[in-house]
This record gives structure tokens, sequence and C-alpha cells, in this order.
């Protein structure tokens, strides 16, 4: 066996083990921000990697693709995939459309385990409905809408993510996917119960005794 083939071989080896991909879908900034803590785990494999049922995958992508790498880069979440639009487009429709065309060979390239989206971009768009046609589960988080266009689009993706997981749409709801991905989204715990710290000394409300008081 050659060198080549050897490592070859290998890469197939660590292929079959590891947990399939869940694309992230990043498409301004702002996603960034708030997407970049699924970005922080390392490879399969790695010290980093919390196992899991699948492995997320940052993809910089919407009408400023390079912004968006670069701020994943400053969070220390850097980017899987990198999807450009070939200069800029003249309109939303343009970018819509180039959104389609480059989300959806992305997906049929190798389907992944699961999409998620967050709020109204193009990109949120595209990707729901190009996972829908391959029937890939689709996650999406709510995000505050900055215009009207972005407040529409992110009702028609609820919808469409609604109807995949409804008997109509035949996909069952990505239970694993949305544990993992609120998981890693969500606060550790002593910050978000900081109240219910046994430090804290609760003063009775009324004019009992002290010794009425708990903590």
């Amino acid at each position: 066996m050659t060198l080549r083939e050897y490592a070859a071989e290998a890469t197939a080896d660590e292929a079959s083990t590891a947990p399939p991909e869940l694309l992230v879908v990043v498409a301004s900034t702002e996603d960034a921000a708030a997407l970049a803590p699924l970005g922080r785990l390392g490879p399969p494999g790695s010290g980093d990697h919390a196992d899991g049922p699948v492995h997320p995958v940052l993809i910089a992508t919407g009408p400023e693709p390079l912004d968006v790498d670069a701020a994943l880069d400053d969070l220390g979440a850097p980017a899987g995939r990198l999807l450009l639009l070939d200069g800029p487009c003249e309109s939303w429709a343009e970018e819509a459309a180039r959104m389609v065309v480059r989300l959806d060979a992305l997906l049929v390239e190798e389907p992944p385990a699961g999409v998620v989206v967050r709020g109204g971009s193009e990109a949120a768009l595209a990707a729901t409905r190009s996972a829908l046609r391959l029937g890939v589960p689709v996650l999406h988080l709510s995000a505050e809408p900055a215009c009207a266009e972005h407040a529409a689009t992110q009702a028609a993706v609820v919808e469409l993510a609604a109807w995949q997981t409804s008997p109509s749409g035949g996909v069952p709801y990505p239970t694993e996917i949305d544990l993992l991905v609120h998981r890693l989204l969500t606060p550790p715990q002593a910050e978000r119960h900081r109240a219910a710290d046994q430090t804290v000394v609760r003063m009775p409300s009324g004019r009992g005794p002290r010794s009425s008081m708990t903590a």
C-alpha cells in the first residue's frame, strides 16, 4: 500500500466514525454573534469536540459573506464553509436567487443531518426551502427583525419549518439537534440562576420574626 492509498483509507475511516454535519447558516454579523458558540467545538476526535449526534459547521454567507467570515474569526468560531455570491447584487430578488443556487448545491452535494437558520434573512429562507426539498430537518431560531421584509421572511421560514414536521411534511422533529443547539447557545447555569444562589438571603415579606428568613 502506497502512502497516498494509506492516507485515503485513513480519511475514509475517520469519515465513517465522525458524527454527521449540522450546517449552521450564518448570514450576517448579528448571526455570527448569536451563533458563534456552535462553532467553538473542535473537529471530531479533538479534545474540544463535545460528543453529540451531529457536528455543527458554520456557513458564512449572506450579501457580505467575507464580513461574516471575519466576524466569526474574531469570535473564535471560524466558518467551515464560505459561500460567495460572485459580486454585489442589484436587488433582493437577485440576492435570493443566487443564495438559492449556492445553498441548494451545498446541501445536494452532501446532505447534512440538519440545517440551523436564524431570523428572516434571504439565506435563511433559501436554506429552508432547499432543506425541505431534500427532506433535511430544519431548526429555526427566532431573531428580532430589522425591517418589515425580514419580519415577513422570518414568518415564512417559521411556517415552512413547522410544515416540515407536520403530518403533511412527514419529517420527524429534530429533537436531538434542538437539544444540542440550545444547550450550546444557553448561558452557563450560574449566570442564568444567580438569584437562586444560596448565599443570597431573602428577607420575609411580612413583619414576622427574623427566624422566618430563608436562604
